[in-house]
């Protein structure tokens, strides 16, 4: 393809995922117009490259087109990530169905896959998947360091909190209101005078409703002044420093194969 017109190209999709970020950071949602614009300068931009190309690029075109949309539509009914996030992916298959045959760096690693026909390119779009998904890694090892210094944490002692290491860090219940993109690991129901708590994959949304009746459980002795949450980050951050370490790298998965 055109380095040139590669190059406007991923500028504008760099531009949409920056936009996207912010916006899921500022409201954790997402205009599905941000989208359809990109969709919409995605299609002519697509069809130009096959009209000139022709079947060399109609194949992998297809496949990473086809590929992306499967993968994080399943990912995205599996609760593994948003519709935000799904949909960017797909949008980035569209606009950047193959890697980039400029580089911003000469390290990079292998971008194909081995099928019986020969080699296929591996999607652009996959690779910054896998990029992001690395990348999101880094955050129950940061949680993990974090609750080992942490002296309250020890004090309890690590063996008690071990399973929450990796996932969240304890914070008062009187400062849930002062902390944004967090949610509680534990749902807390009171039955015949006890609290129980119980554990929840993904956490508890916190609202205004949720904090009072801790603040009333806290006060009156029934839980620790403590509660352990996790951070909600949004994963389209993982995605948009995906998208650069593949345009810098490549698929970075392949360094340990």
């Amino acid at each position: 393809m055109i380095v040139g017109s590669e190059i406007l190209v991923v500028v504008f999709c760099f531009s949409c995922l920056m936009y996207a970020s912010w916006s899921d950071i500022k409201s954790r949602s997402v205009t599905n117009r941000l989208w359809l614009l990109m969709i919409a300068v995605g299609i002519p931009f697509a069809s130009y490259n096959l009209f000139i190309y022709r079947i060399p690029l109609l194949i992998p075109f297809t496949f990473s087109l086809l590929f992306t949309f499967v993968l994080s539509y399943l990912s995205f009914r599996l609760y593994l990530f948003g519709g935000a996030d799904a949909k960017s992916l797909i949008c980035i298959s569209l606009l950047i169905p193959l890697h980039p045959d400029f580089r911003f760096s000469s390290h990079h690693f292998p971008l194909l896959l081995a099928s019986n026909s020969g080699l296929i390119p591996f999607p652009f779009a996959i690779s910054t998947l896998l990029n992001a998904s690395i990348l999101s890694l880094t955050v129950p090892g940061a949680l993990f360091w974090y609750n080992l210094l942490n002296l309250r944490v020890r004090h309890q002692g690590l063996r008690k909190h071990l399973r929450y290491l990796f996932i969240g860090y304890l914070l008062r219940v009187n400062a849930l209101p002062e902390v944004k993109h967090t949610r509680l690991v534990h749902l807390y129901e009171e039955r015949e005078g006890n609290i129980e708590k119980k554990f929840i994959f993904g956490g508890v949304e916190i609202d205004r409703e949720v904090i009072e009746k801790l603040k009333g459980y806290a006060a009156e002795g029934k839980i620790d002044e403590e509660v352990w949450v996790t951070p909600d980050l949004p994963f389209m951050l993982f995605i948009t420093a995906g998208f650069v370490m593949s345009l810098l790298y490549g698929n970075f998965l392949f360094a340990f194969s």
